[in-house]
């Protein structure tokens, strides 16, 4: 991709505000610009974007899982015995070798990068879109826009908000204390944050917390560090790389700036109350939007969740933006009263209704005894 800075007067076919994951799987699944037309606005091209762990679970292949690191098909919650995941794998991948394959995957395209931040989109009255940058301002006859910043900003102010803030350390331990097979989730750290324990040797692992809020934490690695010093008595370790992330959860804005402004990732609605969750629902959305794309179909703006979904991830955003203590809480009970690989699919929104009724059934009694004591 080029980045050299565009004449401001082009009519670009399409302008991407926002060049991460979301805007380069959508690029890679139409073979980029062969007209040279396509536009993508970021001050961060993605070769220079720090890395990141990101984890997901899928039952099906994805294109992200050539680059595992580790991979899991039993997992434990807390300090529960490991469960088979099936039909589901569990695995973990560095975001810069994501970014650099669909990068290098466009390279031979038309496609031009501009270092700069959007502002704003707005239809024009011919049709066209206005996008206004701090670098001047552009033309197009469609936006992609995957910036949460630029209105309509999200999270949609009109809905609950809430934030999942996290610490991820890469550790090396000085003995053998881990099981490679097996992962641990939803282990509390406290009362209104939790550990995820992926390890990739007998000596290695990746641990992250998180912490759901109204409100961002900062890095900390002093819970993580005592967890594991608890975890694993005797042991020494280390850290070799160390990461902070904050994800803004809530739910696509109800508008855009017309037809042409469709949303993509976060801001297209792909994430839940769920650490792990987006990375898989990109993909597919890239691959829809794609088709519908070559079919010459319209692009649907937004992405519209099933009703019962959206008011329970509506509830469960609502809770924590109040005190992540309440929804933490119920969050425990149910992920240990049902088998794992359907609190996975239940997050996924990846269940049958049998399956789905069964989940029900099993949570309720929790559900209804009220907070843990």
């Amino acid at each position: 991709m080029r980045s050299d800075l565009p004449d401001t007067d082009t009519l670009w076919e399409e302008i991407f505000v926002g060049g991460g994951l979301a805007a380069l799987a959508l690029l890679a699944e139409l073979g980029g610009s062969p007209e040279g037309r396509t536009l993508v606005v970021d001050p961060l091209p993605p070769a220079e974007r720090p890395p990141v762990h990101w984890s997901y679970w899928s039952r099906r292949p994805t294109p992200y899982d050539r680059f595992a690191l580790g991979s899991w098909s039993r997992a434990r919650v807390g300090r529960r015995a490991p469960e088979p995941l099936d039909p589901y794998t569990l695995r973990l991948v560095l975001s810069t070798d994501v970014l650099t394959h669909l990068a290098g995957l466009l390279a031979p395209s038309g496609v031009r990068w501009l270092r700069a931040t959007a502002r704003e989109v707005r239809l024009r009255g011919d049709g066209l879109y206005t996008v206004v940058t701090d670098a001047g301002t552009l033309s197009a006859r469609r936006v992609f826009d995957s910036a949460p910043e630029v209105a309509p900003a999200f999270p949609d102010v009109r809905g609950p908000q809430a934030v999942l803030s996290g610490t991820g350390l890469r550790v090396t331990a000085d003995r053998e204390v881990f099981d490679p097979e097996s992962a641990t989730l939803l282990d509390p750290l406290d009362t209104s944050s939790f550990a995820y324990l992926l390890p990739l040797s007998s000596t290695e692992a990746l641990i992250e917390s998180a912490s759901f809020g109204p409100l961002a934490r900062g890095m900390d690695k002093t819970p993580l560090l005592g967890y594991l010093r608890a975890r694993y008595p005797g042991a020494g370790f280390s850290v070799g790389h160390a990461e902070h992330g904050v994800i803004p959860l809530g739910f696509a804005p109800l508008r855009t700036a017309g037809p042409g402004h469709v949303l993509l990732g976060a801001k297209r609605g792909l994430v839940k109350p769920s650490a792990g969750y987006g990375v898989v629902p990109i993909a597919r959305e890239s691959e829809r939007l794609a088709r519908l794309w070559r079919e010459g179909l319209p692009l649907p703006p937004a992405r519209k969740a099933h009703p019962g979904w959206h008011a329970l991830d509506r509830g469960f955003l609502r809770l924590a933006t109040r005190d992540f203590a309440r929804p933490f809480a119920l969050l425990e009970r149910v992920m240990r009263s049902v088998p794992l690989p359907d609190s996975l699919g239940f997050i996924h929104e990846d269940l049958t209704p049998g399956r789905l009724a069964r989940v029900a059934r099993s949570a309720l009694p929790s559900l209804l005894s009220g907070p843990p004591r």
